[in-house]
C-alpha cells in the first residue's frame, strides 16, 4: 500500500506547489485554503487508507489502490496552472529528498504522505528560508545599482488603480523623455530587484517603480532597495483586509510611501488620501474627479474636459474604457501639466493609450458586447464596472466570483455591492458555491435571475445559452479569483 500512496503524494504535490506559489508562498493563505479543504481532500483518503490497513487482502489493496489514484486526478485540475519557477524546481527536488527520507518511518509513513500538505511544512519552511538567503545577494545588487542611478525615481502604490496608473504613466513619459517601468506586476522586492539587474536603467530619464504592499511594512521594504523622489497614491481601499485587519492600517502602511519623497500626486476622490494627515513637507498634486486640484469634468464616454481648480485648460479623448481609467489618467496629467510638458502632443498621444488586458478590456462578437475585467480584485474598480455595464445594451449579464480578503468589512461591503449589481445587471451568473453563498442569498432576495456555477468555463457556457435567447447582449466578467479561494474545487 506505500506505494500507491507514494504514487498519490506525487500527483497532489502538484496540487500542493500550485497554491503555495499562488499564495505567494505565504503560509497564511496555504494554510486557510487546505483547512478549508481539508474534508475534501482528506477525509476519504484516509477512510480508504484505513480500510485498506484494516482488511488485509490483495483484493482491497488493489480497490483502494485503484481509488486513491483516480481521488488524485482532482488535483491536477487546477485552473491557475502551475509554473515551474527555479524556487518550485528547488522544492520539487526538496519534496523527493523527503519522500526517501519518510520511506523508512515504519508505520507512520502512509499518514504523513496521505496529509502531505501538512507534513510538508518543514520542507517549506527550510526552502522558504534558503530562499531568502539566495535572494539577498539579488536585491542587494538591485539596491546598489539604483544608488549611481542619476534618473527620477517615481514609485506608484495603492489598493488599486497602481498597475493601470504606471502603465499610462510611462506612456505619457515617453511622449517627451525615456521612460520605463516594472513589467505586469512586478511590485515586490524580488520583482523591482529583477526588473532593475535586467535593465540597463542609464539609459533612462525616469524610472516608474510599483510598490505593491500586503502586509505591515511593505512599503518600507521596498523603500530599502528604491527611494522615489516622486510618489503617486492611486486610491486606498479595502483590499488585504486579512492582513492588515483593519482600515486604518492600510490606509497608514499605503501612505508611508510619502516619506522622504518631495512630490506627491494623490487620488483626492479617495476620502481615506484626502482625509489623511500629512505631517512631512512635500509638495502635493492633487487629483480627481468630484475633488482635487486636477480635475475631469464633462465626462461622455471617453472624451472630458481637463481643468485646475476652475480653470479650463483643454479637452481629450481616450479609447480607454471605465470612469475609474479616466481617474488614473487624471492623475497623470496632473502630474505631466507640472512638469511643463506640452499638452498639444500630449493630447494626441492619449488617443493611443492602453492599459493591461482584461482590465475592463472591451471586446465585440457580433451583437455581444464583452467586457473583461477579469483581472480586477477591488470594490471600486467593480462598482465602476458595473456602470459601464449598466450603460450597455441589451441583456446584461454579470458573471463574477465576488470578492475576496474583505475581513471584517465583508458583509457591509457586498450589502453595499449588491445595491449596484441589482440595478446594473438583469441576469447574475455567480462561480462557486463557497465563496458566493452569501451573495447569492442576498440577490434571491431581489427576485433577480440568478444561476450558480462550480467554474469560469462552465458559468461562460452557460451565457451563451442565455443570449439566444435575446437579439443584444452585455457581458461583464468581474475578478477571476484564483484556486487558492476555491473549496472542493468547485
Amino acid at each position: 500500500m506505500i506505494y500507491s500512496v507514494l504514487v498519490y503524494a506525487i500527483i497532489k504535490l502538484y496540487l500542493i506547489l500550485n497554491i503555495y506559489q499562488q499564495s505567494h508562498y505565504q503560509f497564511h493563505f496555504y494554510f486557510k485554503h487546505f483547512l478549508l479543504n481539508f474534508l475534501f481532500y482528506d477525509t476519504f483518503p484516509l477512510i480508504v487508507l484505513i480500510i485498506s490497513l484494516t482488511i488485509q487482502n490483495e483484493i482491497t489493496t488493489w480497490i483502494c489502490s485503484i481509488y486513491l489514484f483516480l481521488f488524485s486526478i482532482f488535483y491536477l485540475l487546477a485552473r491557475v496552472k502551475l509554473v515551474f519557477t527555479k524556487r518550485i524546481i528547488r522544492l520539487i527536488i526538496f519534496s523527493f529528498m523527503y519522500f526517501g527520507a519518510i520511506y523508512f518511518i515504519p508505520q507512520a509513513n502512509v499518514y504523513i504522505l496521505l496529509l502531505l500538505e501538512f507534513t510538508i511544512i518543514p520542507v517549506l519552511v527550510f526552502e522558504q528560508i534558503l530562499s531568502k538567503l539566495l535572494n539577498m545577494p539579488y536585491i542587494f545588487k538591485a539596491k546598489k545599482k539604483l544608488a549611481d542611478y542619476e534618473g527620477e525615481i517615481i514609485g506608484i502604490t495603492g489598493s488599486f488603480g497602481k498597475t493601470s496608473t504606471k502603465q499610462l504613466l510611462n506612456q505619457a513619459l515617453n511622449l517627451f523623455y525615456k521612460s520605463n517601468c516594472t513589467k505586469k506586476s512586478y511590485n515586490t522586492p524580488l520583482g523591482i530587484s529583477r526588473f532593475i539587474n535586467d535593465t540597463n536603467i542609464n539609459l533612462y530619464d525616469y524610472l516608474i517603480l510599483e510598490f505593491g504592499a500586503s502586509h505591515k511594512n511593505d512599503i518600507a521594504d521596498l523603500k530599502r532597495i528604491a527611494v522615489p523622489q516622486t510618489v503617486f497614491v492611486t486610491g486606498i481601499g479595502y483590499m488585504h483586509v486579512d492582513t492588515f485587519k483593519n482600515i486604518e492600517t492600510i490606509v497608514a502602511e499605503k501612505m508611508s510611501i510619502l516619506k522622504g519623497a518631495k512630490i506627491a500626486i494623490l487620488n483626492y476622490d479617495c476620502q481615506f488620501i484626502r482625509n489623511y494627515e500629512i505631517k512631512d513637507k512635500i509638495t502635493i498634486i492633487s487629483y480627481g474627479l468630484e475633488y482635487g486640484d486636477y480635475r475631469a469634468l464633462n465626462i461622455e464616454k471617453n472624451s472630458f474636459d481637463f481643468y485646475y481648480k476652475d480653470k479650463f485648460i483643454m479637452s481629450f479623448k481616450t479609447s480607454l474604457v471605465g470612469k475609474h481609467q479616466i481617474l488614473n489618467l487624471t492623475g497623470v496629467l496632473a502630474y505631466l501639466t507640472e512638469l511643463g510638458v506640452d499638452l498639444e502632443i500630449l493630447r494626441r498621444g492619449i488617443c493611443s493609450f492602453h492599459t493591461e488586458k482584461n482590465r475592463l478590456e472591451l471586446k465585440k462578437i457580433n451583437n455581444i458586447t464583452i467586457l473583461d475585467d477579469s483581472f480586477n480584485s477591488n470594490y471600486q474598480g467593480f462598482v465602476e464596472a458595473l456602470f459601464t455595464l449598466k450603460n450597455l445594451a441589451g441583456n446584461r449579464v454579470l458573471l463574477t466570483p465576488g470578492m475576496v480578503e474583505l475581513g471584517k468589512y465583508k458583509k457591509e461591503l457586498l450589502n453595499n455591492l449588491i445595491e449596484h449589481i441589482v440595478v446594473c445587471a438583469d441576469v447574475i451568473i455567480l462561480i462557486g458555491y463557497y465563496q458566493t453563498k452569501y451573495l447569492y442569498n442576498l440577490l434571491k432576495e431581489y427576485n433577480k435571475e440568478v444561476y450558480l456555477v462550480r467554474n469560469f468555463m462552465e458559468g461562460y457556457a452557460l451565457f451563451w445559452l442565455l443570449v439566444k435567447r435575446a437579439n443584444e447582449s452585455s457581458l461583464l466578467i468581474e475578478n477571476d479569483l484564483p484556486d487558492l479561494y476555491r473549496v472542493g474545487l468547485l
